[in-house]
């Protein structure tokens, strides 16, 4: 059965003549085509979207992955000696990884909106790419320590962005599955950089080394992509250079549809700061949306946790060296697998939480499996398990914290501060230290625990959200087409505050 906005679509297009129009019209929280040609230009649209805007997104969201954990890959090799480093040192980057990361992250989607996405997202993979071909120098725990800062700082303007320019693009229930191919990219990052790290470490010469080759190369495709973006990305959809005419038109009309009655009114330029005031407030107050991106922190723990710490655990199911980064390869595959699964039947039934949910049930089996057997096989197989369903939280969150947040500055800040959840990556960097190899079962089962405690928080949030669409479809059942009027127009009240919208779970 689909969500409660299924319901509300029913009632827009039955038009129930007891009430006021204006009801049909704020009871709705998504676009729906109506007519067979505006269903076509839809297919169009997100067609050329998405081999366009997503496909160099997606590109680049593989290499964010890539050169933020290539430093786990490189550590199977001679990296640790040939750099003057200690064992330590990489859980130790990953969590000053995050040190910049994580905090910037708001900061960075509120500059990324007003400076534009286009040059946004062109100069932070411009800047992440450079310094990842600079970890070629590295020669010190010292000069890793900077790189790691710089790269964190680098990178944080890019993945939270990106999906607010995603949700700028689709409507709500468009827009699930295009997250899922974006934030799939990740478990990709992890399929592809266990892949070429195990080509480019092969390739050595006398000046240089196998780990100093994967930097080089890695960097510099993602600094050519940022001048793809540059070329690739339009400002906005009215100006989408790939679009004809009629299909920027509807593009931008669908979205407009899609915001309902929480669309909010064009900024003047004198009202900016007091605008951007009331849209990090009204994020703030709302603790249901800050209590998400908390459980959301539990979520990506194993995610941050396999995509760099995979092949250590693997070389603790039998497996050394090279092949150890070979053979975390197919758990990535798998879990790409699920997610795209799992997302797209987000879309069809309307529905995030018990979505997220599932998949996060599946990676607490697969860590319980993982940590309490001594079968090198059957932990490996349930590596697989696990893998297919962490990856599902990261964009079902993005896209529910999206969906739920129809002004357009309150989105950007409330994405922005849905990137604390790469706090997650302090938690695994200081989790899986050596001293737990060579089965990692206290770091795994501390991560089974705080799963489990995510999988809690979101089902008491999607209770709150059920009883809270109740009391509001309780309490508009009485107005009259003043009392909506009135509601529409009402600035103490904006977006999904009014009580005419109704919020998706």
């Amino acid at each position: 059965m689909r969500s409660n906005d299924t319901l509300f679509h029913v009632h827009v297009e039955c038009r129930d003549i007891t009430r006021p129009a204006s009801v049909a019209v704020t009871a709705t929280t998504h676009y729906v085509p109506i007519t067979d040609e505006e269903k076509a230009l839809d297919k169009k649209i997100n067609r050329k979207l998405d081999f366009t805007v997503l496909l160099v997104l997606a590109i680049g969201f593989i290499l964010c992955g890539i050169d933020k954990t290539n430093v786990g890959f490189v550590a199977t090799t001679s990296f640790i000696q040939d750099a003057n480093l200690v064992p330590d040192d990489i859980p130790n980057s990953l969590s000053l990884f995050s040190a910049t990361y994580v905090p910037l992250q708001p900061l960075m989607v509120l500059l990324g909106r007003r400076v534009g996405p286009r040059i946004w997202l062109s100069a932070s993979l411009l800047s992440w790419g450079i310094l990842s071909m600079a970890h070629a120098g590295i020669k010190s725990s010292g000069t890793l320590i900077a790189l790691r800062l710089l790269l964190g700082a680098a990178e944080s303007g890019f993945t939270q962005t990106a999906f607010y320019y995603l949700s700028t693009m689709y409507p709500k229930f468009s827009l699930g599955f295009r997250m899922g191919l974006f934030s799939g990219m990740y478990s990709i990052a992890g399929a592809f950089a266990g892949l070429i790290a195990y080509g480019l470490l092969r390739v050595e010469s006398e000046n240089l080394r196998g780990w100093q080759v994967v930097f080089l190369v890695e960097g510099g495709i993602t600094v050519f992509m940022a001048v793809v973006g540059w070329f690739v990305f339009p400002t906005d959809l009215g100006k989408a250079w790939f679009l004809s005419q009629r299909e920027r038109e509807h593009a931008v009309n669908r979205m407009g549809r899609d915001l309902a009655d929480g669309q909010e009114e064009e900024e003047r330029e004198g009202s900016r700061m007091v605008e951007l005031k009331k849209d990090v407030f009204d994020v703030l107050k709302d603790w249901k949306k800050l209590l998400i991106i908390v459980c959301n922190i539990t979520a990506v723990v194993p995610v941050t946790a396999f995509t760099t710490f995979l092949p250590l655990i693997v070389q603790g199911m039998g497996y050394s060296g090279i092949d150890a980064t070979l053979m975390s390869v197919p758990p990535f595959v798998v879990g790409t697998v699920g997610l795209l699964i799992v997302v797209l039947s987000s879309d069809h039934f309307h529905e995030r939480s018990l979505h997220t949910v599932f998949g996060m049930v599946l990676g607490v089996i697969g860590c319980a499996v993982m940590a309490a057997s001594t079968d090198p096989k059957l932990r490996y197989g349930f590596a697989h398990v696990c893998l297919s369903g962490v990856f599902v939280g990261g964009p079902l969150v993005a896209v529910w914290l999206a969906g739920n947040t129809p002004w357009k500055g309150a989105r950007s800040f409330v994405l922005g501060l849905n990137g604390y959840a790469n706090l997650a990556g302090v938690i695994a960097g200081q989790l899986y230290k050596s001293k737990y190899r060579p089965s990692y079962a206290f770091p795994l089962i501390v991560t089974m625990i705080m799963s489990a405690v995510g999988i809690l928080g979101f089902i008491i949030i999607r209770v709150m959200y059920m009883l809270e669409n109740k009391r509001r479809r309780k309490e508009i059942a009485t107005w009259d087409e003043d009392r909506f009027e009135e509601e529409q127009n009402s600035t103490e009240r904006r977006g999904d505050q009014r009580k005419t919208w109704i919020f998706g779970y």
